[in-house]
């Protein structure tokens, strides 16, 4: 586990969720996953090209992306995951992505991102041909959890 690649998706994300929603988390024990893996009933799903070859995850239950999504846009009610919420959601994954890039850059990593993919259902499995992929589980004071899926392959600068 490369914890100079690590690092800066756990720094962007706390920074980006805290900012945007004003929600406090905490980063669980980061560990490695096999695939296929399940997931909740939202995945947000990023490709990385560049340095870095691979994808992001980013999985949360529809509770809590609801949650989320009606914290960003001012307290309104989210009774479900409609097309404005899966914007807001999109857009907070491309926030912590937007500023993973840049962290990663200031160490001459250079990453470029694709345009977020949001998939909702129930029993998603995901699986991936990278055999590294860090699990970096995000807390919630109320026990919910975002998990940071990320599967890649770094390349030569």
């Amino acid at each position: 586990m490369n914890v100079e690649l690590i690092n800066p998706f756990i720094t962007a994300s706390i920074e980006v969720i805290n900012q945007t929603t004003g929600l406090q988390i905490q980063v669980g024990k980061v560990y490695r996953k096999c695939t296929p893996y399940p997931s909740d009933n939202v995945v947000v799903l990023i490709g990385l090209t560049g340095n870095i070859y691979g994808n992001v995850t980013i999985n949360l239950s529809n509770e809590l992306a609801c949650r989320i999504a009606s914290a960003m846009m001012g307290g309104m009610p989210v009774p479900s995951l409609d097309e404005m919420a899966k914007s807001a959601i999109a857009e907070l994954s491309n926030m912590i992505i937007g500023n993973t890039g840049v962290l990663l850059s200031k160490k001459s990593i250079n990453v470029n991102v694709t345009p977020p993919t949001i998939l909702t259902g129930d029993k998603i499995e995901l699986s991936t041909h990278n055999a590294k992929i860090i699990c970096i589980p995000l807390l919630f004071a109320d026990e919910q959890v975002i998990e940071l899926n990320i599967s890649y392959e770094e390349k030569a600068a």
